[in-house]
């Protein structure tokens, strides 16, 4: 039997050190990447903040339509904190109630809501017009 040799230059694969090449390019193309979905995660949270304002405003303006009196229409504008599921505290809502008078019968009120952050920066708005009877 005839044995047959092959040189290395036949070989086939990666050294060592084109193996650390490529771990390092890919490295450096992570650390360039890594600020955008830093800046990504932020904004997703701060939006879904703003989407469960919206939400409770909405409802809040359901409320107030559900059980029309003076009464729960002030009560619903009463400012209010929303907490998240750690305890902290999302937003606040509070609002305002146009001239509302048991004395008047069936008259349309206006209700105006606001969610802001611990911040104060401006997360949400409602405004509806209500009719009680």
């Amino acid at each position: 039997m005839r044995r047959v040799r092959t040189s290395r230059r036949n070989q086939s694969g990666f050294s060592l050190v084109e193996v650390v090449i490529a771990m390092l390019l890919l490295a450096i193309i992570a650390v360039a990447l890594l600020p955008p979905l830093v800046n990504g995660i932020r904004f997703s949270a701060e939006q879904s903040v703003t989407a469960t304002a919206t939400r409770h405003l909405n409802s809040l303006v359901e409320e107030a339509r559900a059980s029309p009196t003076c009464t729960s229409l002030i009560g619903v504008a009463a400012p209010q904190d929303v907490t998240g599921s750690g305890g902290a505290v999302l937003f606040r809502s509070s609002g305002a109630v146009g001239a509302c008078s048991s004395a008047t019968p069936e008259t349309t009120v206006s209700l105006d809501l606001i969610a802001t952050s611990p911040s104060g920066r401006v997360l949400a708005t409602a405004e509806a017009l209500v009719f009680v009877p």
